[in-house]
């Protein structure tokens, strides 16, 4: 193969001739190759598994509280492993939404994805999950 610029031979790999220094790959190339795929999240997706999320821990201590109250309904062996695990669901739920959804919503505004762990402290966590649902999106670098 030769360079399409200066005409010296370079190896099929290449992606710089070693004797102009131009590139020998398109922008177009660079581009698709540079593009994360399914690895953002805009803010509408993530306001609603925010949502869900919200409804989903609201349900799991309505439950919790309901057994509270009214322990002779909740006495059978069945009911007793449901509510074991509705208490360990929230932490679950929490847990699987930093992985899921905050990493992918921190990549879309340009940030790292290791600030999801920041969601998991008490109340500034949830200061920061509001703040991911209204920060806009950065637009991707493309390297020409």
């Amino acid at each position: 193969m030769l360079c399409k610029y200066c005409g010296n031979p370079v190896s099929a790999g290449d992606r710089v001739c070693h004797m102009c220094g131009r590139s020998l790959v398109d922008p177009v190339e660079i581009r698709t190759a540079k593009e994360p795929q399914n690895k953002i999240m805009k803010r509408l997706p993530f306001a609603v598994f925010t949502f869900l999320l919200c409804v989903s821990i609201i349900f799991c201590m309505v439950i919790d509280q309901r057994a509270l109250l009214y322990p002779q309904k909740y006495a059978d062996p069945i009911s007793q492993c449901f509510l074991q695990i509705t208490s360990i669901l929230p932490a679950v739920m929490t847990f699987l939404y930093c992985i899921l959804c905050v990493r992918r919503r921190l990549r879309d505004i340009g940030k790292s994805p290791y600030y999801s762990l920041l969601v998991m402290l008490p109340v500034f966590g949830v200061f920061y999950i509001i703040y991911l649902c209204f920060k806009k999106s950065v637009p991707l670098q493309v390297c020409h």
